[in-house]
């Protein structure tokens, strides 16, 4: 990637992003302005899809590659209240930090989720994060082994990463293995401005033993 490449034009061209966390957080300051401009849609889809999984509302959130934000203000606006960041880029949390969608708010590698703590969450938020150079498949399933039995995982795969098909392939796995259950899957907007969509998909765990 060059340094006038558009770090959005770098995220949909295959082998142009050598170092995620170091073009996100480089990205951090125009991020949100960036994805406005383009009518970013997957946060917002994804919030309203947990929302209508858990009316209730009051449980615990792990929002999983939060970057600056917006998924938390997404989550937060259609009701839910406890929900804590977790994100790769510090110059992203950073950000995030000045929000107030965020109990706590945490760095951590988003392709080894298992060294989040314990913190009694009940669903799991993955908002256009699931991506071939830093978030594979195996993502799902270590982020599944931090909520409990009946708790969900909401997540995006946008055009660029319906390319890869060991991401669908994987999601199929965790399906017929009987690790998940479909709650709901829903082909739509993702960067409308661009053309480009996204499958959001919230799968329940329906066992304690993910393989």
């Amino acid at each position: 990637m060059t340094n006038k490449q558009n770090p959005l034009d770098a995220v949909y061209t295959e082998g142009a992003v050598t170092d995620a966390a170091e073009l996100y957080d480089n990205w951090a300051e125009e991020y949100e302005a960036d994805l406005r401009a383009v009518g970013y849609a997957a946060a917002g889809r994804c919030a309203s899809a947990l929302a209508s999984a858990d009316p209730m509302l009051s449980s615990p959130i792990l929002d999983l590659g939060c970057g600056t934000g917006l998924s938390g203000e997404a989550l937060q606006g259609v009701g839910f209240k406890e929900i804590d960041g977790y994100d790769f880029s510090e110059g992203m949390l950073a950000l995030a930090r000045k929000k107030d969608c965020y109990r706590e708010l945490f760095r951590v590698d988003l392709a080894q989720p298992d060294s989040i703590q314990d913190r009694g969450y009940r669903h799991a938020v993955l908002a256009g994060v699931l991506h071939h150079t830093h978030a594979p498949p195996e993502t799902l399933a270590q982020t599944l082994a931090r909520l409990p039995q009946e708790g969900c995982i909401v997540f995006s795969l946008n055009d660029e990463t319906l390319r890869f098909p060991e991401y669908t392939d994987y999601i199929s796995h965790l399906v017929e293995s009987g690790q998940v259950s479909v709650v709901s899957e829903e082909y739509g907007p993702h960067l409308p401005g661009r053309d480009v969509g996204a499958r959001v998909y919230v799968l329940r765990k329906c066992r304690k033993d993910l393989l």
